[in-house]
């Protein structure tokens, strides 16, 4: 024999249940959430850590070139090559060789998974709705 339900437990197991999905979709829009910014924040450690290695770099490049600039032939070509600095009877050509650099610009799209989200849940209350109107 089956048991009558009453209209008032219908409803609120139908509570119930939106309030369980509405929580469920939260959960998962914000775990998305905090992957996607977990992954940004590894890949701008990455970034950081091969600049630290390049500042490095270039700090010890100009510790020698400090070095270098003591002595005084070098620096005689340093100011040729650099100021087109010329002794008498020299002539001095330059040829400009610049090469041209796209800047990368990487977008944030943390609402994408708001927008997920928000979808899912539609397509809940979209279901609910559908099987309320069956009954």
């Amino acid at each position: 024999m089956k048991k009558k339900v009453s209209k008032a437990s219908k409803r609120r197991l139908m509570i119930f249940g939106i309030l369980s999905i509405m929580a469920i979709v939260y959960f998962f829009v914000t775990l998305f959430g905090y992957t996607y910014s977990y992954i940004s924040l590894k890949k701008e450690e990455n970034n950081l850590k091969n600049q630290l290695v390049f500042l490095q770099d270039k700090k010890a490049n100009l510790k020698i070139e400090i070095q270098k600039l003591n002595d005084p032939e070098y620096v005689a070509r340093y100011a040729k090559e650099n100021y087109l600095y010329s002794a008498d009877g020299e002539y001095v050509l330059k040829i400009d060789t610049n090469e041209e650099t796209e800047d990368n610009v990487v977008t944030n799209n943390n609402n994408v998974y708001y927008i997920i989200g928000i979808i899912l849940f539609l397509i809940c209350l979209l279901i609910f709705r559908r099987k309320k109107k069956e009954k």
